[in-house]
């Protein structure tokens, strides 16, 4: 089919849409290469179109995830927790298919989770860009219920209430059962399955 010049006229921007769109596409997924997770979730994610880009500048990429909460709420309230990790934990994390937060057997880290999305997010930086986690539980409250209402677990007050999943966080002043199992080893039980926390993607600082 011959198209006259009215018609390539008409549809010539539609052809110079898709042709931008796929380059940017590209662009995006040699970006996540370039950042060491082509073979994580986050390619995956971003294929399907749950990830998405957010913003863009000459230092950066964002990609937010459509399904993500993105939650901000005190500690007491919450149903989503979060935590940042750098691109080093994220791919220990993809590593274990989600099913041990990397961090809770780390010397002297703190392994925090907070209940707000945005507080989490702010660890993430160009320097030292990663993944925010979201972890959803059952339903509001539920964590700080058995965390701190019925093993006295303490909140940290950053950030809605945070709780520190590893050696160097608030177990000490959780009662007996969950000083001596840890607040993280207890927490990555519930990822296992059958899974009383699922693992949600919500957030990724892509690094130019």
């Amino acid at each position: 089919m011959r198209l006259n010049k009215k018609s390539y006229l008409l549809i010539l921007p539609i052809l110079l849409g898709v042709s931008h769109f796929s380059v940017a596409d590209r662009a995006i997924e040699d970006l996540i290469t370039k950042n060491g997770l082509k073979d994580t979730k986050v390619m995956s994610l971003y294929k399907n179109g749950t990830l998405v880009v957010e913003t863009e500048t000459p230092n950066k990429v964002t990609l937010i995830s459509k399904k993500a909460k993105k939650a901000d709420e005190e500690a007491q309230e919450a149903m989503f927790w979060y935590r940042a990790m750098q691109m080093k934990e994220y791919k220990a994390f993809d590593t274990n298919k989600y099913q041990k937060v990397p961090c809770v057997t780390e010397a002297k880290a703190f392994c925090g989770i907070a209940p707000r999305f945005d507080y989490s997010k702010d660890y993430l930086t160009n320097k030292n860009p990663g993944v925010v986690i979201e972890f959803s539980t059952i339903e509001p409250k539920w964590l700080y219920h058995d965390f701190t209402e019925l093993h006295k677990c303490q909140v940290k007050a950053e950030g809605g209430g945070t709780y520190g999943l590893g050696p160097a966080g608030t177990y000490a002043s959780c009662d007996t059962t969950y000083k001596q199992k840890g607040l993280g080893n207890v927490f990555n039980k519930w990822l296992e399955k059958p899974e009383k926390i699922d693992v949600i993607i919500s957030y990724v600082l892509l690094a130019k």
